[in-house]
């Protein structure tokens, strides 16, 4: 259970001889929701008339975030877009989006939080809207949806930490997108 959501960043993700390595996190924007979803394969194996073998193996997952603003450059950033020397943003068919790692923390009880980085992420285009103002006052906050997939490096697309802003983990979450320790331990 969770009671909130803070705290979203994102790090250019850059892979040079399959290894994925990344840049100094920068804030995308205040969060107001994040919706993930997993896509995986299944596969089953029957022998003697009976269910032998089963495997389930993560495919790639979606990132539907909304917040409250998306400056122009932090779109160009997230997107492959130019900007010029007047800060004015070009969207064209030549943008190529970066992949990107992204993090952000949920509140849980008992001062603890839940802290998330998905390790490579692509982002789509996102739609916009605008309307006139009429009698009442009503918000229009984007949305943005990524693709994330495993890394090649070692398959893993997740870091997951529950803790205390005194954990040692949580004290560089936001710093640097985070690597396995040495000693990984079985759960």
């Amino acid at each position: 259970m969770t009671l909130g959501l803070k705290d979203l960043f994102y790090a250019i993700c850059t892979e040079k001889d399959g290894v994925e390595s990344y840049g100094l996190p920068k804030k995308l924007a205040e969060a107001m929701s994040a919706d993930l979803s997993v896509k995986t394969a299944t596969a089953d194996l029957y022998a003697d008339d009976a269910i032998s073998e089963s495997v389930k193996e993560f495919i790639n997952g979606t990132l539907k975030l909304g917040v409250k603003d998306l400056t122009p450059e932090v779109l160009a950033d997230v997107l492959g877009q130019m900007v010029d020397q007047n800060k004015v943003v070009w969207a064209g068919d030549g943008d190529e989006p970066p992949f990107l790692a992204i993090g952000f923390r949920a509140a849980k009880t008992g001062g603890r939080f839940r802290y998330i980085w998905l390790l490579k992420c692509k982002f789509e285009l996102p739609g916009e809207k605008y309307e006139t103002k009429g009698e009442s006052i009503k918000f229009n906050t984007p949305d943005i949806t990524a693709t994330f997939y495993k890394r090649k490096k070692d398959g893993k697309w997740k870091a997951d930490f529950v803790g205390t802003e005194t954990d040692t983990a949580a004290s560089t979450w936001f710093t640097e997108v985070p690597e396995p320790a040495e000693q990984m331990q079985e759960v």
